[in-house]
């Protein structure tokens, strides 16, 4: 199977995660401190979550701006990221509403009209600004205009406790450090990459993502043949997410219509790519229920 893009893979599954583990996993009144909101065609959609996070690759920064009110909302990724000014779609951008959670199916993606304009900006305290863009669904041939959108986001890390509880159903050793997480499972149906089995598993502020690319249950899916991906982000800072494409396979070892049971393993390098730093994940193992988006 042809390899898919790794910062795309991420997003989807940030976008996923980020608008289902209010309902599915737990809930922190410390995520309302900031807002995002915009209009669908005219109706106005107030996000209840809002986050950002800064990436740093090579010598160039990124930004990921993201709200969600349940399964819907709004995720804007500025690839070359400056600080205040205006960026434009047709800049390599992207500017996305989601409508459910069944991944790019729900997904109404800018593909040259729009700008996102970031007004004011403190490095660790708060990003402000607007956004504006034409949305097309392709697997639907449907567009959306999205307007007036706007968001306030504090950057300053907020610390969520990590749990030791009989919720956890995934597991792992990070660096040799067990670490359990609740996770949930989805199985949804995406344009070139056919069904996909995501895992997404949370402790405090530690997420630990999975995705199987052409899931047809039972066996071996293998990174580095295009079948896989795993994720790991330790905490909100712009240096705490890893991700591995390349190193690490995910074994089902018993599947149903219904439930999944296996194993994993990767080797996760920075997404920051200057600082040369990485996460070993071992002896990871999980048993879920999914659902299909």
């Amino acid at each position: 199977m042809q390899k898919v893009n790794s910062t795309i893979i991420s997003l989807i599954l940030f976008c996923i995660s980020f608008s289902s583990c209010k309902k599915e996993i737990n809930y922190h009144p410390e995520w309302e401190v900031s807002t995002m909101s915009g209009k669908i065609d005219g109706v106005l959609l107030k996000c209840t979550l809002a986050s950002a996070q800064t990436y740093t690759i090579g010598s160039t920064t990124m930004i990921q701006i993201s709200g969600s009110k349940g399964n819907i909302g709004f995720t804007l990724m500025i690839n070359n990221f400056k600080g205040i000014g205006t960026y434009s779609i047709a800049d390599s951008n992207i500017a996305t509403y989601l409508e459910g959670n069944s991944g790019m199916q729900d997904a109404y993606m800018a593909l040259s009209k729009g700008t996102i304009k970031i007004t004011s900006y403190s490095a660790d305290k708060l990003i402000k600004g607007t956004f504006e863009f034409e949305g097309e669904n392709t697997a639907i041939s449907k567009t959306k205009n999205i307007t007036e959108g706007q968001f306030t986001i504090s950057l300053v890390p907020v610390k969520i406790p990590e749990t030791t509880n009989s919720t956890n159903n995934l597991n792992a050793k990070v660096d040799g450090t067990p670490i359990g997480f609740t996770a949930q499972a989805n199985l949804i149906s995406v344009p070139i990459m056919g069904n996909v089995m995501t895992i997404i598993g949370l402790n405090g502020d530690k997420f630990l993502t999975l995705a199987i690319f052409d899931y047809k249950g039972v066996g071996v899916y293998e990174f580095k043949k295009g079948m896989g991906q795993g994720d790991y982000i330790q905490d909100k800072t712009p240096t705490g997410s890893f991700t591995d494409s390349e190193n690490g396979k995910i074994t089902i070892t018993a599947a149903t219509s219904t439930t999944i049971k296996g194993t994993f393993e990767f080797v996760a390098p920075n997404q920051d790519s200057s600082i040369k730093t990485k996460k070993t994940i071992t002896e990871g193992t999980f048993e879920l229920k999914y659902t299909k988006g």
